[in-house]
């Protein structure tokens, strides 16, 4: 392969028309939109790149024949109106595709741009997105519908999960699809399109996994909210038929989104070496930290301990996908560690991080079935990521495509980790991003960012909302505070209950120490938040009400009772996720004054900095209720609050011109209520130019 020069590459991907000045801060959706460029997959073989750019409403599918002399990029057109969800090699002449196309119920396509600054509320009743998997022809780029024909299966607007792609048998590959309400799994024939039905699931079923030979080893079944995920594990009966045994409980993904990446108790990660074993990401009874151990899930067991940290958990195993090899796995600190038990392969990752000088993560992606090519990414807070091709013989390394182009590197702020001392002696960790462009001894005006969860953790990486603030003038500050996941079950427990208590004062203990070291100073601060990080800018507010000049919550509970007892309404005063959070919150009624003496609402009239709430009225999280408790007490106390409610948003989804509302609205707040350190810092960016949004993801929270 010649290697394709960085301009070459910049120029063939590049999606924006006009050259940017540097001095000029990149738009809001440059920022928080989705890359432009992603889903990048090799074909088995690393002969053939793809790559979906989606450009005003109009993906393209790009291929790249890596073995050329002279690599070209040519670019397929997929159908305007059409979201295009991922791509995926089946063999090496067929391609999977995931599309979303958009539905009036009667069978006509709505336009994506006209939907744009559409009532979504109102979409949600009148229209439907529709996902189908499609499979195309490498050579002649035909397209064939999987499930085609199939009149019952064809009333399904999901048809779109792939549970494997099984790659002993490159003819076939396995889905998961709604059969009379149940989630049942399919074989389907790469080549004609055919299908059979192998397992039958249940109506809460949401996700299957299967063993090294294909066959179903575990079926997920989810509670109503999305929050709980309840593992079976096969069991074969002597007569041939399959019972299935309940092995797990796990609280899963804090924003709901029905899936298991962010549940640290157990999490199925690829079929293990024996056909009755799995890889998996868990923190077994007595274990303070998550490591990938080998599990047999017929026995229930844990069979090996493949690898575990004292000190952090560990994300994930690294897994040929071809051989079902486990060659290792990756964990975060402040940046990314990934440990391959191979020294060849370690020190080729080891070559790439010393090539960026740890101002970017390396994230291997993709590899050749021989291994002598790999697809990587590199991320970080100068990075908004970018594809590159790595020839291990070689040892040479091919940018491939910016998946954040507007972004360049000048226009981007440097991010420095801050180690600081609770007040009770634990040891802390955040992130501070100073904008660029400051003058020498310049103190930015600082805005503190805690994080949603509170089960989850910043690290040093691309953080568009942080960059998009650095930006427009102002520090950014982003504490891993207690009760915070990554640093094992002993942190997490550490704010169990400590909701307004340890939990802020970290923050505050955060905040405390920028100013001591000179990287912040007091009366030019404000806290902005979403979720529990929404919650905890309200409390800083009500607190300690002299810390901030502003206050933004986003989606944060104010009164803590109510928000625990609509919890149990919504799923059951016995389910798992009411305990869950009684015992990280507290019960309404043991509890009851301990939780309203750090309840927001009920303090309001100790509110002294301007507020700004903001919530998405289709937020099945945290209901809206919540922020109008606080604006209505906020109100009656006299205080100064201005609150932004999102129609057509939840929790996390935002559509395209609401995301931009509430980002500007942002800006001007804080542009409001807190003061640059020079003249040369610009409180304001240009509007995005169609080129750089991006059509936001359809599906509710």
């Amino acid at each position: 392969m010649k290697a394709v020069s960085w301009l070459a590459a910049g120029a063939v991907l590049a999606l924006s028309a006009h050259a940017r000045e540097a001095s000029t801060p990149p738009s809001i959706n440059a920022f928080l939109n989705q890359p432009l460029l992603f889903s990048a997959e090799l074909s088995p073989s690393g002969q053939w790149l793809s790559m979906i750019r989606d450009e005003s409403y109009a993906p393209h599918i790009i291929l790249t024949d890596l073995d050329s002399e002279n690599p070209a990029f040519s670019g397929q057109l997929l159908g305007e109106n059409i979201i295009v969800n991922w791509v995926e090699w089946a063999n090496e002449e067929t391609l999977i595709l995931s599309i979303t196309l958009l539905t009036d119920g009667q069978g006509n396509l709505v336009s994506l741009s006209k939907l744009s600054d559409s009532n979504l509320a109102d979409m949600r009743r009148h229209i439907w997105p529709v996902t189908r998997l499609m499979l195309m022809d490498r050579k002649t780029k035909s397209m064939r519908r999987v499930f085609a024909g199939d009149r019952l299966l064809e009333k399904n607007l999901y048809l779109g999960s792939v549970v494997s792609f099984l790659p002993d048998d490159p003819e076939h590959f396995l889905m998961a699809t709604r059969l009379r309400g149940d989630l049942d799994l399919f074989r389907i024939n790469v080549r004609t399109g055919d299908h059979e039905r192998v397992a039958i699931g249940a109506k809460n079923t949401g996700a299957w996994y299967v063993d090294s030979a294909g066959e179903p080893a575990f079926r997920v079944d989810f509670n109503r909210r999305g929050t709980r995920a309840t593992f079976y594990g096969r069991e074969d009966r002597d007569n041939g038929s399959i019972k299935w045994r309940k092995l797990k409980s796990v609280r899963i993904d804090r924003n709901g989104n029905d899936n298991v990446e962010q549940a640290t108790e157990f999490r199925p990660i690829a079929p293990g070496p024996d056909i009755a074993t799995y890889y998996v990401a868990a923190r077994p009874s007595g274990a303070n930290t998550t490591g990938i151990y080998l599990y047999n899930f017929e026995t229930d067991t844990f069979v090996e301990n493949l690898k575990s940290d004292d000190r952090f958990d560990i994300e994930s195993a690294l897994i040929n996908w071809e051989t079902g090899e486990y060659l290792g796995s990756y964990h975060y600190e402040d940046t990314l560690k990934i440990d391959y038990l191979d020294p060849v392969l370690q020190t080729h990752i080891s070559r790439l991080d010393d090539q960026f000088e740890g101002q970017s993560n390396v994230v291997p992606l993709d590899s050749s079935r021989d291994g002598k090519r790999w697809l990587v990414e590199t991320i970080g807070p100068l990075d908004g990521g970018t594809y590159l091709v790595y020839d291990t013989e070689k040892a040479e390394l091919t940018p491939v495509g910016m998946r954040r182009p507007a972004l360049k590197p000048e226009t981007l702020s440097p991010v420095q980790v801050i180690h600081y001392t609770a007040r009770d002696g634990l040891p802390l960790t955040g992130y501070y991003t100073r904008p660029v462009g400051l003058e020498a001894g310049a103190i930015p005006p600082l805005v503190v960012m805690p994080h949603g969860g509170p089960e989850m953790r910043d690290t040093l990486t691309f953080d568009g909302h942080a960059q998009l603030l650095a930006s427009h003038g102002y520090a950014v500050f982003q504490p891993n505070f207690r009760g915070s996941s990554g640093y094992g079950l002993h942190f997490a427990d550490a704010g169990r209950r400590q909701w307004g208590l340890a939990m802020q004062t970290d923050i505050e203990d955060g905040l405390k120490h920028l100013m001591s070291e000179g990287l912040a100073r007091a009366g030019n601060a404000c806290i902005y938040g979403y979720s529990y990080g929404g919650y905890a800018a309200l409390a800083a507010a009500t607190l300690t009400p002299d810390d901030y000049e502003c206050v933004i919550a986003g989606s944060g509970p104010s009164d803590l009772s109510k928000m625990v007892r609509w919890i149990g309404r919504e799923e059951g005063f016995k389910s798992e996720n009411y305990e869950y959070w009684t015992a990280h919150i507290g019960h309404p009624s043991h509890h009851r004054d301990e939780m309203e003496a750090v309840s927001p609402a009920l303090l309001a009239s100790r509110v002294v900095a301007p507020v700004l709430l903001i919530h998405g009225k289709e937020d099945v999280i945290v209901p809206v209720e919540q922020s109008e408790y606080m604006h209505k007490a906020l109100k009656e106390a006299g205080k100064d609050v201005t609150y932004l409610e999102l129609k057509n948003s939840g929790h996390s989804f935002r559509p395209v011109s609401e995301r931009q509302t509430e980002m500007e609205t942002v800006l001007a707040f804080l542009a409001q209520h807190l003061t640059p350190p020079n003249a040369e810092v610009s409180t304001t960016g240009p509007a995005g130019t169609l080129e750089e949004e991006e059509t936001a993801s359809l599906s509710p929270d």
